[in-house]
């Protein structure tokens, strides 16, 4: 299969599905936009939706297509997937949004795919193990969207409460995106000087209430408007950027662990060089002994919701 180096496929068009493709047409980044859905009317309904808005920006051709033209894509962003959730935790749609990943993943792979396959369906970190073992890519080739957005809202959060550009605001969080998530507050700094020291820090809330505040801003959002699209939307593009562009930009994004921080087995967050190929290197923070704990927690509640998962299929099949 031709691979379309400007191509980029979005499978799902729910409200990120959507959202990212809006916002892949405004970044010029690619010059062909795929739209697949169940619901064919609908992809070709929002493909036709986004021709029309073309006249008055970059020429992108944008179609909606099957599985056949996402094969041939540089990117395919797997958006598709249940609603986000008024309450619980993410881990409670695994369930039922494993079975719709499995098929998209097994139908992509029927076409000889073989370029970076981008994961924002929720629990993002076991869909991507499942979508990385079942695909059979390399490793680093399947990528999910991970922490990326929770770093974000982090960043957003404490720029808004000291009163500087977020951009300034240098901090991470790690492993889980959802409820066992991980701030590496000992590395976390404003403009180079370590957050404890920086003017104003003594009046923010305490780490437990800000990392409540990062782990509640999804859910919140799913109950004042029903689901979250934008912010995931940029981090994905932002993602996209880094691919299409060989940047080597570091992201935090979730990936298969085979050593970083001794663990294997799993995909969780940490930053990771991306390219052209997706994950080329994955990096280690230096935690503290509190951090490394909560990671190897988080790292814990993971693999055990996978196990889970299994479980059924192993009762049947005796």
């Amino acid at each position: 299969m031709d691979k379309h180096r400007s191509r980029v496929a979005i499978l799902g068009c729910g409200h990120v599905g959507t959202a990212c493709a809006h916002a892949l047409l405004l970044s010029r980044l690619c010059r062909e936009i795929v739209l697949i859905d169940e619901n064919q009317n609908l992809a070709r309904g929002e493909a036709l939706d986004l021709r029309q808005a073309m006249p008055l920006d970059t020429p992108v051709k944008i179609f909606a297509g099957d599985y056949k033209d996402a094969a041939a894509s540089s990117i395919v962003i797997l958006t598709v997937g249940g609603p986000g959730k008024l309450s619980g935790s993410r881990l409670d749609l695994l369930a039922g949004n494993v079975v719709i990943v499995r098929a998209c993943v097994a139908k992509l792979m029927a076409e000889n795919f073989d370029g970076v396959l981008l994961v924002t369906t929720n629990p993002v970190d076991i869909l991507t193990y499942v979508a990385q073992t079942e695909s059979g890519l390399p490793v680093g080739r399947v990528i999910g969207s991970g922490t990326l957005i929770d770093t974000e809202r982090l960043r957003s959060l404490l720029g808004e409460q000291l009163d500087v550009d977020a951009r300034a605001v240098h901090a991470a969080v790690i492993g889980e995106h959802g409820d066992s998530s991980v701030v590496v507050w000992s590395a976390a700094q404003v403009a180079g000087v370590p957050l404890a020291f920086y003017p104003g820090a003594d009046g923010l809330p305490s780490r437990e209430d800000l990392l409540a505040l990062v782990r509640g801003a999804g859910p919140e959002v799913v109950a004042l408007k029903g689901n979250t699209c934008f912010a995931i939307a940029a981090c994905v593009i932002r993602i996209c950027e880094a691919i299409l562009r060989d940047e080597r930009s570091v992201l935090l994004v979730s990936t298969l662990m085979h050593g970083p921080y001794g663990l294997h087995d799993v995909c969780l967050s940490t930053p990771c060089v991306i390219g052209e190929h997706g994950v080329e290197s994955a990096i280690a923070l230096h935690l503290d002994d509190e951090e490394r704990m909560a990671l190897n927690e988080s790292a814990r509640i993971l693999r055990n919701a996978y196990a889970a998962l299994q479980k059924p299929a192993d009762a049947h099949a005796a």
